[in-house]
Order: structure tokens, then C-alpha cells, then sequence
């Protein structure tokens, strides 16, 4: 009768295995709803902003972007507009889906700023991304549009209380300007 030489299972290795690293998020979020911060960082070191709108959207109609950068800084008018092309803004809603929001440039007797909506006026929750083009990140593109300044300085979104009822107008949501949602069809706008 042959014998047959059993080997031993291989030992088990105590050495644990290690957990891959947290992967960074290439965003950061803010909440607005009733409560919210006046600032919200935008000179971040990540490539997207999203802002969720929660609640009735007649508690923010719209947002700026402001600087603390004077004119001689480099937050010249020129570099409002450079900025405002070097970013998009898109809202997300359930019943509009996608839409590409205007970043507008506009005046004041106090300064330049960037102006936006803040989407569909939806009566419960959209969420709207803004981010650098050409795969740079926010505080990149807001650094070239104002010249690389020298000084410290800070960007910020500053959510503005809608007046009236502005969940009602959504007349910059015309036919054409937002794709449809799979889960309801354009045209008109209902709640």
C-alpha cells in the first residue's frame, strides 16, 4: 500500500490587510435653507460646489459671488467677466432635470460681483453644481481670472432672500434652455 505525503495548508499571514486610503471628494457641499451661513467659501481647493436648495424655494431666489479684493487688487470688471466664463453652474431638479444657469456679471455703486438663480424654482430640493472648466480647481480659476494676487484674500457665495413668491416665475426656465428630466417632461412648470 502506497503512502501519500499530506502537506500542511498554508499559514495564514497575520499581517492585516490595510484599507485603501480615503479618497478625496472633488467637492464640497453647503446647505441652504432656512438658517444657512450668509458666507460660503467658493476659493476652495477642490474642482465643485454643490449648493442644495432645500426647502421652499421662495427662501433663496438667487446668489451672489463677492470678493474682498479691491479694483487695484485685480477684481477688475475684466476679471469678473474672465471669471464668469472660466465656470459653469447647472441645476439639478426632479421635475426640470438639467439646467445650464446664467452666470451674469453685474454692477453695482458698491463693486462688481457674479449674480445667479438658484435654479428651478422646485417647492422642495434642487442642487446646483459650480465648477471650473479645463479640469482646474475653483480656487485655480478664481486666482487666474483675478491675476494671481499677492495678498491674501476671500471669495464667498452670499445666498439672497427671494422677494415675493419666486417659486411661481420661472421665466428664465423657457423652452430650450433646460434638458429634459426623465422623470417629467418639459414644457411649463408645476409643483
Amino acid at each position: 500500500m502506497a503512502t501519500k505525503k499530506l502537506t500542511k495548508p498554508a499559514a495564514r499571514s497575520s499581517k492585516r490587510v490595510r484599507s485603501a486610503k480615503p479618497v478625496k471628494a472633488d467637492c464640497v457641499e453647503y446647505v441652504l435653507a432656512k438658517g444657512t451661513s450668509r458666507l460660503l467659501d467658493a476659493r476652495i481647493g477642490r474642482k465643485e460646489i454643490h449648493l442644495y436648495v432645500n426647502g421652499p424655494a421662495m427662501l433663496f431666489g438667487s446668489a451672489r459671488i463677492l470678493t474682498s479684493l479691491e479694483m487695484p487688487d485685480g477684481a477688475t470688471y475684466q476679471a469678473w467677466k474672465k471669471l464668469a466664463t472660466a465656470l459653469t453652474c447647472t441645476s439639478y431638479c426632479g421635475h426640470n432635470g438639467k439646467t445650464r444657469i446664467p452666470l451674469e456679471v453685474a454692477t453695482s455703486r458698491i463693486g462688481t460681483h457674479i449674480e445667479f438663480s438658484t435654479g428651478p424654482m422646485a417647492m422642495y430640493q434642487s442642487m446646483l453644481v459650480i465648477k471650473a472648466k479645463h479640469d482646474l480647481t475653483l480656487k485655480q480659476a478664481i486666482d487666474q481670472a483675478f491675476g494671481n494676487p499677492k495678498r491674501s484674500y476671500a471669495v464667498v457665495i452670499v445666498p439672497e432672500p427671494a422677494e415675493g413668491h419666486a417659486e411661481h416665475d420661472a421665466s428664465i426656465f423657457k423652452e430650450g434652455n433646460a434638458e429634459p428630466s426623465p422623470l417629467m417632461p418639459l414644457p411649463g412648470h408645476h409643483h
